[in-house]
């Protein structure tokens, strides 16, 4: 069975509630014809693969593709109990009082799931400035390993994995990448400069497709500011 475009078009936009999704359906029908090239790169839990050349199979993809795209990457509230004993260590190691100890604890857990929030928010910016270029966001999460692809010049297609720092993964996550093309770009890095470079952030080696569209850091400061503002409207208008 062979891939239809023109059926993945029209479910698609069957799913799409807006104007702005309706801008997603390219991407989304490029990705599906990547993973029916490339089987092996579905990822899905559970032994009910979608098959993406079946209606049945575009239509489970299309959602979960829509859904992901409306989910809301921001941060909320910790649900987590605080060790305790990190306030035990804090205040004989540092010294601080036991009330800025829980102060230090809350502050702590907002500003981890803040981080969490930042490498999604790194995939918008991404998308939202290059939407109209080559690349395709792999939104959803059921491309195995893969946040973007694109085709090059020679036609031939290219595999990006974006992480916000160089050291957000570990070595097993890692090791997907091993004997594949899948390529990494990184936003910034975790230490000091041992060899004379001037910034912390990365995006002078972005792929060189992905130059060329005004991609930096204070501009993806912007984004995330605006983001989250626009998204805390939302969420004042429904409460």
């Amino acid at each position: 069975m062979n891939f239809n475009h023109k059926l993945a078009e029209e479910i698609a936009i069957k799913e799409c509630t807006n104007i702005d999704e309706q801008s997603l359906v390219s991407s989304y029908v490029t990705v599906c014809s990547y993973i029916v090239q490339y089987p092996n790169k579905l990822s899905w839990r559970g032994s009910n693969k979608p098959n993406p050349c079946t209606e049945i199979g575009l239509k489970k993809l299309a959602k979960r593709y829509y859904e992901s795209y409306r989910r809301l990457d921001v941060p909320t509230e910790p649900q987590t109990v605080p060790d305790e004993m990190v306030s035990v260590i804090i205040n004989t190691v540092y010294g601080y009082s036991l009330e800025k100890c829980k102060d230090i604890k809350l502050e702590h857990q907002q500003s981890m799931i803040a981080e969490n929030c930042v490498g999604n928010l790194l995939e918008r910016y991404l998308e939202s400035r290059l939407r109209k270029s080559n690349w395709c966001w792999c939104c959803g999460e059921f491309v195995k390993a893969i946040d973007f692809i694109a085709k090059d010049e020679k036609g031939d297609w290219i595999a990006l994995q974006i992480k916000n720092r160089d050291n957000s993964e570990n070595s097993s996550s890692s090791a997907i990448r091993d004997g594949t093309s899948i390529q990494k770009w990184f936003r910034s890095f975790s230490k000091d400069s041992k060899n004379g470079r001037s910034t912390f952030t990365n995006w002078e080696n972005l792929p060189s497709l992905m130059q060329g569209y005004n991609l930096n850091e204070e501009n993806f400061r912007i984004f995330v500011i605006d983001y989250l503002k626009n998204t805390q409207k939302v969420s004042d208008n429904f409460n």
